[in-house]
């Protein structure tokens, strides 16, 4: 008898123990700035300027014309498969944003683009969106590209 009330009380302890350990509090961050706020949630991307991007070397300032933004910046990476061209531009005119876009080439020879303006720090993402074969840039939380 002595040995099962020890039983006992030892799997109560370790049941309370665990109970009060198991279940840490959760930090839960504040929302970040919104930096794209003066942006519309959905602008038209001019193709051309688009494409132009693509024939700068690396380190090369560009500017590319967003719908009624001017992205401005200097190529820091280009890279190139046999199917995708990919280039990262550091903006000097959005503090701290990159912008990640790609060129894809795909199998009937028709080019489709990819990318987004991300910025860190920020609580939002201008993403490049395709629709009817025009480009847009479309605002959306970063929570959805980023974890913290």
């Amino acid at each position: 008898m002595k040995n099962l009330y020890a039983v006992r009380l030892a799997a109560l302890f370790l049941f309370v123990t665990s109970s009060v350990y198991s279940q840490r509090p959760v930090s839960v961050q504040p929302d970040k700035p919104l930096v794209f706020s003066q942006f519309p949630d959905k602008s038209e991307c001019n193709i051309a300027s688009l494409k132009n991007v693509f024939s700068s070397r690396s380190n090369d300032n560009i500017s590319i014309e967003l719908g009624k933004f001017v992205f401005t910046g200097q190529i820091i990476e280009k890279v190139q498969t046999p199917q995708v061209l990919s280039m990262n531009i550091r903006s000097t005119n959005l503090s701290g944003a990159i912008f990640s876009i790609s060129i894809i080439t795909l199998p009937d020879n028709k080019q489709k683009f990819t990318g987004q303006i991300i910025n860190p720090q920020a609580g939002d993402v201008l993403v490049l969106t395709e629709e009817n074969n025009r480009y847009f840039l479309q605002k959306k939380p970063l929570k959805f590209f980023m974890t913290d």
